[in-house]
């Protein structure tokens, strides 16, 4: 096999071609094993692409030579062995898998240490937008848009058949049921030993769009109330779903993977954590593991532990329970999911039976970011199996407004400061005695230990992303004790956003 140059964090694919010993192709096990520079090692499985063909993916986390070899104990292949060699990364969209920061264990970074704030948005049927086509036109387009208003994640289904409130095709962008079935065989009569390759082809295209925007893929292996006729647990057929999606997937930089949307719906927790091994064995580049919305899962220690972040669905007491979660377990909260926009002609206008207006959702998501955590979007026209896709509901604004500020500070380095907060009537970010984030419509702060020291102070719209400086920016300050400050929205009806510096 010929020597090849790839750039760090970037994947080549491999094929290899020989004469399977066993029945079924897809049981058949293939390995590459990659030594880099430093004495790093990387072990990473092959999966069945058809035809006799198998396919390996690598992606080299350190610049400089590799030597690799391939080894099968299923597949008559001549010995494989040869060099790769690691080049510099020069895309600015690519820059590692995502880990947990090791100095900030509340946040995450990248490989290569770009700091990573997580503003997801859920659109769990984005793989079968454009599924059955020759093209993925529609699938780009969205995916530019969005990250054009801040969006760095996608939550999303390998797979998922069909909704409830929105059964059958009932309008020319419902993607469900899809066009393509995940294995082969149909959803009612399914034959789960042998994938679908038509419908990974297309799942590849997917996700090398994702990596081509900057976009982290958030993987759900399963979803249990959309009708998909999943394997028997603890089979064979069940092992080979996880392990393919593992093998032919994890050479992504982009993707976590996460169990189950609302994992709460498996009663054997056993069974959870089993898959999850399963997924760690698997993969050799250890990309994060989590699991949506199961809090008997996240209440065993020893099943907690599996896990790399904390995913939840919480929709109420947004910022209480964020902060309850930080407080359990250093690692990083996600609150995937705690509303829904409704449609362009209001609250009444759903594909689901719940939905929020464009300015309560971003209030429910400063709530959450105030706490330390991060959050998810959500659109009734998007979320789901209805994907309007060319749509800009004035969430996407909202949230751009929310992106772009915590970004232009260094969030990771604020905590949450309730001790500086007197009531209940907002929230506050800290880096004590230096830097602050208030948020809320009236706000009592005691700031008696910056010993008297000035600061300034900057009011943001969350709407309009106007901002004020001086005069109604500034708090009142207590006449009894000068260390009490009385911050007041200038905005009526609406919380204020203040970002305050402590002059030194």
């Amino acid at each position: 096999m010929e020597d090849r140059v790839i750039p760090q964090y970037h994947s080549v694919e491999m094929e290899i071609k020989g004469r399977c010993k066993l029945d079924n192709p897809f049981y058949a096990e293939l390995f590459g094993i990659f030594d880099g520079p430093g004495g790093e090692r990387i072990r990473v499985p092959g999966y069945y692409d058809g035809d006799g063909l198998w396919k390996l993916r690598f992606s080299p986390t350190r610049v400089g030579g590799w030597e690799y070899r391939i080894e099968s104990p299923h597949i008559a292949i001549e010995h494989r062995s040869g060099t790769l060699h690691c080049a510099a990364n020069d895309n600015k969209r690519i820059h590692g898998g995502l880990i947990v920061s090791p100095d900030n264990p509340h946040h995450f970074i990248h490989q290569d240490g770009t700091p990573y704030f997580l503003m997801a948005y859920e659109c769990d049927w984005l793989w079968a937008l454009d599924l059955g086509g020759a093209r993925t036109d529609r699938t780009r387009d969205f995916l530019r848009h969005i990250k054009a208003h801040g969006f760095n994640q996608v939550i999303m289904n390998v797979y998922a058949h069909d909704t409830s409130w929105r059964q059958g095709k009932t309008c020319p962008n419902d993607c469900g049921p899809p066009a393509l079935f995940l294995w082969e065989g149909s959803n009612e009569s399914p034959d789960h030993s042998r994938m679908n390759l038509d419908f990974f082809r297309h799942f590849d295209a997917v996700m090398r769009l994702l990596l081509e925007e900057g976009l982290t893929a958030h993987l759900f292996f399963k979803v249990y109330n959309k009708y998909v006729n999943w394997p028997a647990k603890y089979s064979l057929q069940d092992d080979l779903y996880f392990k393919y999606i593992v093998c032919r997937y994890q050479a992504f930089p982009n993707v976590i993977w996460d169990y189950a949307k609302e994992s709460y719906y498996e009663t054997d927790k056993d069974y959870i954590k089993n898959r999850l091994e399963l997924i760690r064995m698997t993969d050799g580049y250890h990309r994060l593991v989590t699991i949506h919305d199961d809090r008997l899962f996240y209440a065993r220690d020893s099943h907690a532990r599996t896990l790399d972040f904390h995913t939840g669905q919480q929709h109420h007491d947004l910022h209480a329970s964020a902060l309850l979660e930080r407080g359990k377990r250093e690692w990083p909260v996600f609150n995937s999911e705690f509303g829904y926009e409704c449609g362009p002609k209001g609250t009444g206008d759903l594909t689901y039976n719940v939905g929020h207006s464009a300015e309560e959702l971003v209030k429910r998501a400063y709530q959450v970011v105030m706490a330390g955590a991060y959050p998810a979007y959500y659109h009734t026209y998007t979320a789901w199996d209805v994907i309007e896709w060319d749509l800009t509901p004035p969430g996407y604004r909202y949230f751009k407004i929310l992106h772009d500020f915590f970004t232009s500070i260094e969030w990771w380095r604020f905590r949450p400061g309730e001790e500086y907060s007197i009531g209940s009537g907002g929230c506050v970010l800290a880096i004590p005695s230096r830097e602050y984030v208030v948020f809320g419509e009236v706000v009592a702060l005691n700031l008696e230990h910056l010993n008297g020291l000035g600061f300034s102070s900057a009011c943001i719209d969350i709407f309009t992303g106007d901002v004020l400086t001086g005069g109604d920016a500034e708090p009142t300050t207590g006449s009894v004790n000068p260390a009490l400050h009385i911050f007041r929205s200038p905005f009526p009806g609406q919380p204020g956003l203040w970002h305050l510096k402590v002059e030194v």
